[in-house]
């Protein structure tokens, strides 16, 4: 079953230039000789000495048997200058690939296809946010360390040892800079916060179907209040269809905007331990990739120790642990981004109406350039609330000689765009010691917002909210609203004390999945797009359900696929009549004697998860017609799953038939009916796909999962590059999330996964366990390129030393830096 996204790279790569496919297909004809030499000439140096520019004292990088890297260096300048040096010796390929995303600068290598993309990413300003947040810390933080990792990116790439894509495509990368560094945070900070893309969504409903009916479909109504539509009535006018598609195509070029990001994060105080210490969780949800997002590795300086996952490009580690704390996070999906509608002053249109003032757009020219194509200039506008996103030109025209302008221009208004991502609130992080200095390096935790569990050694455990989150004059932010009025701009942000926070609960422990983590009565409005809940709950059950926990249980969590939407939905079943002895009927006695387990194996999940893509498109598409459906169920072009509706989609569809609220059926028909009638459409095509014998209808032969390179989307570079295709259990409502498109009959999980594994085990660091999604490597010749997938997909974790006794001991090399002397 093919994956629309691999067949719109496919349609990319046709456009690259034919050495590409030459080296390509050199490399496979040449098989085992050109393997061996590609080992030496592309997998990283783990052994013996290096000179390197820069240090002022020898570093020693010691690797263990899953290439994961342990710096130990005299001071902290020389550390963060190895760690660039070791990142980009594993990872530059994915470096640059990821700065080029940043600066909206793929068109130069990848040719005009990447143009929508790369003009898409200029109007959001990330790198332009880069620069100015560079300019920011040169005066007012430390820019040592960002300047220092730049200094050993640019080491590695003066070994002149490029990657293989460089040899593929024929260029060679520019200098690595500190604003690279810090446009990559800013990307990363867009994966995690695009509720804007859900305020478009919910207006395409509401043009569909009007505000009362968009009203009963909104699964996270506020209470006591109806779906607020701004004065801007229907939507008349205006036309979000193109943004939804331009965004849901540069979803599948960033590889990180998919269904289902989020994560999960438990803890556990020593009472509820095995150890009588402590253990942490965290397995951050993020679509499959190789490489893998995350680069684990272990950082040690005096009064600076610090291990767990790594995003190549940054210096400093994510989400670990160090000497006295352990830490994981989770998506909050809070709502800090709103899109605002500007009204264009009819005899200028570049003047924007706000109250009773016109104002003149911010202007700049981007020069994008194009492989072999004239460069282009595109004309940026900015209004007091943020970068104008969607397709807008002054002069009534499109900036590359299109079609005429439709609607009024949308700005983003973004929490990223007042405070974003701070380098020395992560260095604080990572060097915090108890939970006052835990909390405040998070004060500092500007954007995305992340719900963040703590652990430390004395046996403290903990929850804080962290994240720059809007105070909107009016209104929920919800959906687009009008610019010009004034009514619902932000008037600063939810002080930081008022935050959602918990120390030592009396449960003994504290979890969180992307679910709301609030109470009704909580005074402010953090946000509205969260996901269902379902995965909490499950971890709320299995964590009330005994006393103690042992690294061993967290790791059987990790990979529980039990879903609770799945029951539901067999209960209903069984309340149906039982019907005519057949192949029918013996597939609903599967679903309603099923156990909730979603294993790759698993008939009765197959029928649930085929039977509830029916029941969503038979009872949505009659009322919202197809394309607002497909809004409603987060599918934008490319098939890729954005908005947090997705998510609530389906059990908010089986809460109005448990309550029997028929509001949303035709008036002639029943919820018995409409389950009946999905069940067997289901059965038929499960049927036609499959055959006549139920045993072969199973999970995993609709839900695989692919693990591909950029590259890596045509032949031969398929069988370089990628890994897979595999049967795979879960859906987006399980612990072990596996989310797939609500595209119609197609189950591909393309959407969150878990890239990253930790468990801390606070009675002793040598204890915690990680893993990479697929490995460290972004080489493929390397043999940590894919090495750690079959325990991923078992769910066992890897072990991740951290004294020096026990680093030394599990080392499977030594490399030294040195530093290089001046000649005399």
């Amino acid at each position: 079953m093919s994956d629309p996204l691999i067949d719109e790279k496919k349609n990319l790569l046709k456009t690259r230039s034919s050495q590409v496919l030459l080296a390509g297909g050199a490399l496979s004809a040449l098989g085992y000789g050109a393997w061996r030499a590609g080992r030496t000439r592309f997998s990283s140096k783990v052994s013996g000495q290096i000179n390197l520019p820069g240090l002022s004292q020898p570093v020693e990088v010691w690797r263990d048997q899953w290439g994961v890297a342990h710096l130990y260096a005299a001071n902290l300048p020389d550390l963060f200058l190895a760690q660039g040096f070791v990142q980009a010796q594993d990872r530059f390929w994915q470096m640059e690939l990821q700065r080029r995303m940043a600066a909206g600068r793929l068109a130069e290598i990848f040719g005009e296809l990447a143009v929508p993309a790369d003009r898409l990413l200029r109007r959001l300003e990330l790198f332009h946010e880069a620069e100015n947040q560079y300019q920011w810390l040169l005066q007012h933080e430390d820019s040592g360390p960002l300047e220092r990792f730049a200094e050993g990116v640019n080491a590695f790439l003066a070994l002149k040892k490029l990657p293989l894509e460089f040899s593929l495509l024929r260029y060679e990368p520019e200098p690595w800079l500190p604003t690279d560094s810090l446009g990559w945070a800013n990307v990363m900070a867009l994966g995690q916060s695009n509720n804007f893309f859900t305020e478009l969504a919910r207006a395409e409903i509401v043009r569909a179907v009007g505000p009362e009916m968009a009203a009963r479909l909104e699964p996270w109504p506020s209470p006591g209040q109806p779906l607020i539509v701004p004065p801007t009535g229907d939507y008349a006018g205006l036309d979000f269809a193109p943004l939804l598609a331009e965004y849901g195509k540069l979803a599948g070029w960033l590889g990180i905007l998919r269904a289902g990001t989020g994560s999960n994060n438990w803890v556990v105080d020593g009472t509820k331990s095995t150890t009588g210490k402590p253990l942490l969780a965290n397995d951050p949800h993020i679509s499959t990739q190789l490489p893998a997002i995350f680069y684990a590795i272990h950082l040690s300086a005096p009064d600076f120790e610090v291990a767990g996952a790594s995003l190549p490009g940054l210096p400093g580690v994510m989400l670990g642990h160090n000497r006295q704390i352990a830490w994981g996070v989770t998506n909050t999906m809070g709502n800090n981004q709103d899109a605002f509608i500007e009204q264009l002053d009819p005899a200028n249109p570049r003047r924007y109406r706000h109250q009773d003032q016109w104002h003149e757009f911010e202007t700049h020219f981007e020069e994008i350039r194009v492989k072999g194509r004239p460069t282009f200039r595109q004309e940026q506008f900015k209004s007091l609330h943020g970068p104008i996103i969607s397709e807008f030109s002054a002069s009534g025209t499109l900036a590359t000689g299109g079609g005429t302008v439709q609607g009024e221009p949308v700005a983003l208004a973004w929490s990223l765009y007042r405070k974003s991502f701070s380098l020395e609130g992560l260095l604080q992080l990572n060097q915090a010691t108890d939970w006052p200095s835990f909390r405040a390096a998070l004060e500092k935790w500007y954007c995305p917002s992340f719900n963040f569990v703590y652990a430390d050694t004395a046996g403290n455990i903990g929850y804080q909210y962290a994240g720059l989150m809007p105070l909107r004059k009016k209104g929920l932010g919800l959906l687009p609203s009008p610019g010009h009025t004034g009514e619902y701009d932000w008037e600063g942000f939810i002080p930081f004390e008022e935050l959602p926070s918990l120390y030592n609960p009396p449960a003994h422990f504290l979890y969180s999945a992307n679910n709301k983590v609030t109470p009704d009565d909580y005074p402010y409005q953090l946000g509205s797009d969260y996901a269902n809940g379902v995965r909490a709950e499950r971890i709320r059950q299995i964590l009330t359900a005994q006393a103690k926990f042992s690294a061993a249980d967290f790791e059987k969590m990790f990979s529980d696929v039990v879903c609770l939407t799945g029951l539901r939905l067999a209960r209903l079943v069984a309340k149906l009549d039982e019907g005519v002895e057949g192949l029918e009927s013996r597939a609903r006695r599967l679903l309603v004697e099923w156990d909730g387990n979603l294993t790759a194996d698993s008939v009765a999940g197959c029928l649930y998860e085929v039977t509830m893509n029916k029941l969503l498109r038979q009872v949505l598409e009659p009322q919202l017609g197809k394309t607002a459906t497909d809004h409603y169920l987060g599918v934008a072009e490319g098939f890729v799953p954005l908005t947090a509706l997705y998510s609530l989609a389906g059990p908010h569809l089986l809460g109005f038939a448990e309550r029997d609220d028929t509001s949303l059926l035709p008036p002639d028909q029943t919820w018995d009916t409409a389950l009946k009638l999905a069940f067997s459409s289901a059965v038929s095509w499960l049927r036609h796909t499959f055959g006549e014998d139920l045993n072969q209808w199973e999970w995993g032969k609709l839900h695989q999962i692919n693990f591909n390179h950029f590259l890596g989307a045509r032949p031969p570079l398929d069988r370089v590059f990628n890994r897979g295709p595999f049967a795979v259990g879960g859906d987006s409502d399980t612990i072990f999330q596996t989310a797939y498109a609500f595209k119609e009959n197609q189950y591909i999980a393309n959407g969150g996964t878990p890239a990253w594994r930790m468990i801390a085990d606070l009675s002793d660091w040598d204890k915690c366990l990680m893993s990479v999604m697929s490995g460290q490597s972004g080489s493929p010749f390397s043999p940590h390129y894919a090495d750690m997938l079959e325990p991923w997909f078992n769910g066992q974790l890897h072990p991740l030393p951290f004294s020096r006794e026990a680093v030394e001991k599990n080392a499977a090399g030594k490399l030294t830096l040195q530093p290089v002397r001046p000649a005399k």
